[in-house]
């Protein structure tokens, strides 16, 4: 009984080796996502329309994503449409935002949205305000619970990488995800 048990360990702590050691080799690296990958999944989100007191309503519509080289946030161009009453304003607005990773589930999400530039026509300069502080938030509303990525689990690597993420950065106009090196 004594030998079996021995052997049993032996077997154990052979198979728990080497499913480190491949672990180890799998996770090394990094994953680029292109900007039609990113744009793909923030469009399906737009329009997006937010009101307050039904009279003022803030439309955000066709997202364009910007990758900028070295930035670690992801820019968002939309078209934008203020309603005050019966008069409509259209412009554009650039926002930027923080990719969030939530690790067990592998999705990436947008944060910290912040108005870059925002230009509006025939629009009072005392409405300006208004547009800073809703516009973040009514894309904020349509980004929240949707994903910009999720990394594949339904392999090895993916579900390995899930778990070993090191650093998200804008390089060579893609979103560079770096996974944690063996050793590292």
């Amino acid at each position: 009984m004594t030998r079996r048990w021995t052997i049993a360990t032996a077997l154990l702590a052979a198979l728990g080796l080497t499913a480190w050691w491949v672990s180890s080799r799998l996770v090394e690296g990094s994953l680029e996502i292109g900007q039609p990958e990113l744009q793909a999944r923030i469009a399906e989100h737009f329009p997006s329309k937010h009101c307050s007191l039904v009279v003022a309503c803030i439309e955000l519509a066709n997202p364009v994503v910007v990758l900028t080289e070295g930035e670690d946030r992801v820019g968002l161009n939309f078209d934008v449409k203020v309603s005050i009453g019966n008069r409509e304003m259209p412009g554009h607005v650039s926002f930027s935002g923080q990719p969030r990773y939530v690790q067990y589930e592998g999705k990436f999400f947008l944060d910290d949205l912040q108005i870059k530039d925002l230009e509006l026509t025939g629009f009072p300069e005392e409405f300006a305000e208004v547009v800073k502080i809703r516009g973040p938030a009514v894309a904020k509303l349509a980004l929240q619970s949707h994903p910009i990525y999720t990394i594949d689990a339904s392999t090895t690597k993916g579900a390995l990488a899930r778990l070993a993420l090191r650093d998200v950065k804008v390089v060579n106009g893609k979103l560079k995800v770096t996974f944690i090196k063996a050793g590292a």
